[in-house]
């Protein structure tokens, strides 16, 4: 094993650890693995129930009995990540300096009530106020959980474990579509309507699973009680030698603004904000897609045939990330999964019949779906130092999800709407050419730094003042292609 930036005797006991029990590694992925995954999983299916039940109580009689205009129902799908923007990258920072099982635990209490509270909304402006608090509570989750991996996981472990993390979303969409079908078959002699139930059924569990958190997820590593001395000592050796040059857990504000200044933050934030548009526009849509190809089907079997898209999706998702991680590469991933893609917005836009334009929807949707893992594995792994990837996953993420309030936004011309699926097409075309820009830089700047000599590579360090803040900017650190 290359023990670069380990210290001699660093090297030397990660090396004999290993050779004294070569199932040491693989035991201790798997105990990381029952300890922190299971409960992200559901915290995050959970919350991905709440901001896409939107999509489901369209189909319901909540316009009617709210009075809310078609207009007016876009800025309650689009007022959710409003909240996102705003409060993602400061809840990364907290999350950086504070323990992630206190601040996820609170947040998911609190989108939780807020969720639930959307069954007593009397009108669009009490509607509106709710889901903006929703996508308040929720801002934290998805970029945390990003950074929160990165504590415990090498670069090239880290897509599998994003992408079962992410997948989760797709059987969200599945259980989603079946639970509103079953809730739709609720007898309204109950007092409450449908859509009604299904704020309160898919909210109030939050409650209960925020609990589990703030009392079980493990906040680090190093306080982790499900790994004995001699385990977490092999973790930290395992990720210092992993980060190597850009090894670095210390806090302050110039690493924050560093990233700022970084320009492959705002490529990353383009790419982020062209794949979510896409994205939630079908998440959101989706339903009044599918409805659109047969008026006549009730909401329950509109909700039915959404089932196999997220079921395709989750399938594409947790297949790409286990490839990404098995052959080292993200860029090239995202490159084939957004021509399949393409091919699904192409057929929406052109094709007539009911199994074409069916077809199309279900492959649009499991790539935009699997386009996600791939990227947030990208952009983790090409910011070195703890607090510089807290920030940049931060800032992505929140920057990125304005693209959520587009999507809510550009399907907009049942029921074809040729005009959303023309956008969405779009938004694959320009993200795949900053991917391919992107790569190719990397590809330039690894080379460069491979051909550094000594002084060279000092004068790097010089230029950003220091090694914590030139992070994985250090001329001995290789970016993930």
């Amino acid at each position: 094993m290359d023990t670069k930036e380990l210290t001699p005797d660093e090297g030397e006991l990660l090396q004999a650890m290993e050779s004294a029990d070569p199932g040491l590694n693989a035991r201790i992925l798997r105990k990381m693995d029952w300890a922190t995954l299971p409960l992200l999983g559901l915290a995050y299916f959970l919350s991905y129930l709440d901001r896409s039940n939107v999509g489901n109580a369209k189909k319901t009689s909540i316009q009617t009995d709210l009075s809310i205009s078609n207009s007016q129902w876009q800025w309650v799908v689009s007022v959710f990540y409003f909240g996102y923007v705003i409060f993602d990258a400061p809840s990364n920072l907290v999350l950086r300096l504070w323990k992630p099982s206190k601040l996820i635990g609170i947040m998911m209490l609190l989108w939780g009530l807020a969720s639930a509270l959307m069954a007593v909304a009397q009108d669009f402006n009490s509607l509106i106020v709710l889901r903006f608090l929703s996508g308040v509570f929720e801002a934290g989750l998805f970029p945390g959980v990003v950074y929160y991996l990165s504590l415990f996981y090498l670069r090239r472990e880290q897509g599998r474990r994003v992408g079962a993390f992410w997948s989760i979303a797709s059987i969200a969409g599945v259980v989603g579509g079946i639970l509103a079908a079953g809730i739709s078959a609720i007898d309204s002699s109950s007092g409450l309507k449908t859509w009604q139930w299904l704020f309160i059924i898919e909210g109030v569990p939050n409650v209960f699973v925020a609990v589990a958190i703030w009392l079980l997820l493990p906040d680090s590593p190093e306080t982790a009680k499900f790994l004995d001395a001699k385990e977490r000592e092999y973790v930290l050796l395992r990720l210092k030698h992993d980060a190597g040059a850009a090894y670095d857990h210390s806090f302050n504000w110039s690493q924050v603004t560093s990233v700022l200044k970084d320009f492959k933050t705002y490529i990353y934030c383009l790419i982020y904000i062209t794949g979510t548009s896409a994205l939630q526009g079908v998440t959101y849509f989706l339903p009044s897609i599918i409805s659109g190809l047969n008026p006549s089907y009730s909401s329950y079997a509109v909700n039915g045939l959404t089932v196999p898209a997220y079921l395709l999706g989750f399938l594409m998702t947790v297949g790409t990330a286990y490839t990404s991680d098995r052959f080292g590469d993200r860029s090239l991933h995202m490159v084939l999964i957004n021509l399949v893609g393409m091919a699904g917005f192409l057929i929406l836009m052109f094709a007539s019949s009911f199994g074409a334009t069916y077809f199309g929807a279900m492959i649009a949707t499991a790539s935009v779906y699997a386009n996600v893992s791939v990227k947030v594995a990208w952009f983790s792994n090409n910011f070195g130092g703890l607090t510089r990837r807290a920030a940049a996953s931060g800032i992505i993420v929140s920057v990125g999800t304005i693209g959520g309030a587009i999507g809510g936004q550009i399907y907009y011309d049942s029921p074809k709407y040729f005009g959303g699926n023309t956008i969405s097409l779009s938004c694959l075309i320009a993200q795949t050419v900053l991917v391919v820009v992107l790569r190719y830089y990397f590809v330039f700047e690894n080379k460069k730094r491979a051909n550094m000599s000594e002084d060279e590579k000092a004068e790097i360090v010089a230029h950003y003042g220091s090694k914590e803040l030139a992070g994985d900017r250090m001329p001995d650190f290789r970016y993930t292609l």
